[in-house]
């Protein structure tokens, strides 16, 4: 695809994109863009065999000009059956005959016309203070979901090595668990509370799901789901949560979960999470509902600084494959009560009364 009246071009990476790579200032790039190449293959043969590979690997398209890669648009799966996936977009260097909003709409239009065959919504998260990503997702028809507030841990927060003794621990009764085929379930409430019922819609996500966002500082907060039970016929649930954010940068990006009704089992609990948190990974980048203002007040009063607000952007062919089914299902009823009317005249009645 070659933008008009420009020599820019955008398309799929291919191994002749990495041999302009060898001899240029984007040498480093080589090792990352080798690993998506490798992993764009994996991802086309899970796009023709849907029912036996799960939709796990990512496409990646480029926009080049003058042998000099310009743009990289990742395109990565956001649920196992391949029908969201999430767009993640890094500008190299700027192109010379395109606008930067120029150059987005390219690869995002690309990225929308079929670059999996299985795909019926799209996500993206982007800065809020990036008003050209912004506006040209916005041309295409994609909409605010949701606002993430984003926090960094504070400045002196690694004790690895040092006095772990300060670190607070988990009120009595709540016990820290991580992600796996048995515990996503019981993660999945929070998962589903924390959203919108438009996102949940657009994403198209099940409880399986999780398992890919398991990760590094993940897991959930369990506690007895009846105060005081104990023993092999208690159950536990979760109150809050942390999910992994996939990411190609390599940023660790964790973002809380929680019931809408705040649980005071948090007050304490959740200091002491973020503290273990921060001493663990210092470098973690944790986001949370940018209109979630307890939790928000409470990363203030821990010390955590916030960064910047990140928009979830959405947009989906759900609705109108739904209204072509509701059109298609109407027409065995029109075709019923079309046998029901009468084909011909109908015959008289015969008169009972006396003959004269």
């Amino acid at each position: 695809m070659e933008s008009s009246g420009s020599a820019l071009r955008v398309e799929p990476l291919r191994a002749a994109h990495l041999t302009w790579l060898q001899a240029s200032d984007q040498a480093p790039l080589l090792p990352r863009l080798q690993s998506f190449l490798i992993r764009g293959w994996i991802a086309q043969a899970e796009n023709l065999m849907p029912g036996l590979l799960v939709s796990r690997q990512p496409l990646a398209l480029v926009a080049h000009e003058d042998h000099c890669l310009r743009t990289l648009l990742l395109i990565r799966p956001h649920n196992r059956q391949g029908s969201c996936w999430r767009l993640e977009l890094q500008p190299l260097t700027p192109s010379r005959s395109v606008s930067e909003g120029g150059v987005m709409r390219e690869l995002f239009q690309l990225a929308l016309l079929g670059a999996h065959a299985r795909s019926r919504s799209w996500v993206v998260r982007v800065r809020s203070s990036d008003q050209v990503q912004i506006a040209a997702l916005r041309e295409l028809g994609f909409q605010p979901i949701r606002t993430l507030r984003r926090w960094r841990p504070p400045s002196g927060s690694n004790t690895k090595g040092s006095d772990r003794s300060a670190i607070a621990d988990l009120p009595r009764g709540c016990r820290w668990a991580g992600i796996d085929r048995r515990t996503a379930s019981v993660l999945w409430p929070l998962d589903q509370a924390s959203t919108t019922s438009h996102q949940r819609q657009i994403v198209d996500r099940q409880p399986i799901d999780l398992l890919d966002q398991a990760g590094p500082g993940s897991g959930m907060l369990l506690v007895d789901s009846e105060e005081g039970s104990a023993g092999p016929n208690s159950r536990e649930v979760a109150i809050a949560g942390l999910v992994r954010h996939q990411r190609s940068d390599g940023e660790q990006v964790l973002e809380i979960l929680r019931e809408p009704a705040w649980d005071e089992r948090l007050q304490n609990a959740l200091p002491a999470l973020m503290q273990r948190l921060a001493a663990d990974h210092p470098r973690v980048t944790v986001v949370c509902n940018g209109d979630d203002g307890i939790v928000c007040d409470r990363m203030n009063q821990l010390g955590w600084s916030s960064r910047d607000d990140e928009l979830l952007l959405g947009r989906s062919l759900w609705r109108r494959q739904q209204n072509g089914r509701l059109l298609q299902a109407t027409r065995p009823l029109e075709s019923m009560l079309g046998r029901l009317q009468p084909q011909r005249p109908p015959l008289p009645t015969p008169s009972l009364g006396g003959r004269r």
